[in-house]
């Protein structure tokens, strides 16, 4: 596994809930990719942490990537070579698509990646991954600033799964125009962070939080490639 080195990221710990089952239904395919995604701003570390699941045939094809001497029986070697490679590869990619925090450029950079159950489950089992990024935003001032990304930046990490498995395992196009996906999106403050609006979403004020629910629920992988969305758009107030 990739781990980090910094403390900081016990703060996220508090954050991991369960994977809820969400109230939406994708258009006539079976596959799933739910995303649920926790962002924690503040002042001097912004930590993004992703609850994932996989569902379909997307799963049995990330298992025999990791599975390199095909014997299908996964080591701790093979998940550990598998997510190493996955979090350098990823991060080269996470590089050409920052984000912009208080009008900078900043990047996502992926720390620790773990795969729950991995080496018990079947090989037809869904995939659970915990993901966890650093956000290089530098020292926030006091005053207003704006959080504004693609929305497709979230969807970047199972994308490259996605890319990985046609390259080495024959994941076909058929089957990723089958795949639909789910993102969700909650935005958490320190107590110095107070946020002021936001597009899409809504802010719930008793517990100062942004949450943005099921964009692209009902899109494929390729249309979401494709097509133009307006950015997402949160401005908070830093107090210190």
């Amino acid at each position: 596994m990739v781990t980090s080195r910094c403390a900081a990221l016990l703060l996220l710990v508090t954050l991991t809930q369960p994977l809820a089952a969400h109230g939406y239904r994708f258009s006539q395919t079976p596959e799933e990719m739910r995303d649920q995604v926790w962002v924690h701003v503040d002042p001097t570390l912004i930590t993004v942490q992703y609850e994932s699941l996989y569902l379909g045939q997307l799963a049995p094809h990330i298992r025999n990537m990791i599975d390199t001497n095909a014997d299908t029986v996964l080591s701790a070697a093979e998940v550990e070579d598998f997510f190493t490679e996955f979090a350098r590869s990823l991060n080269d990619l996470l590089q050409q698509e920052p984000l912009r925090i208080g009008g900078r450029r900043s990047r996502m950079r992926l720390v620790e990646c773990e795969a729950p159950g991995l080496l018990a489950d079947s090989l037809l089992a869904p995939l659970r991954l915990r993901m966890v990024f650093l956000v290089e935003s530098g020292q926030l001032s006091p005053g207003d600033h704006d959080l504004e990304a693609d929305p497709r930046l979230f969807f970047i990490c199972g994308n490259h799964f996605i890319d990985l498995a046609k390259e080495r395992v024959a994941f076909t196009d058929e089957q990723e125009r089958a795949i639909g996906r789910l993102l969700q999106l909650r935005v958490i403050g320190s107590p110095s962070i107070s946020f002021l609006s936001t597009y899409p979403g809504y802010i719930k004020r008793d517990l100062d939080m942004v949450v943005i629910s099921g964009v692209f629920y009902d899109e494929t992988v390729l249309r979401i490639r494709k097509g133009k969305y307006p950015k997402l758009k949160i401005r908070f107030r830093c107090t210190r």
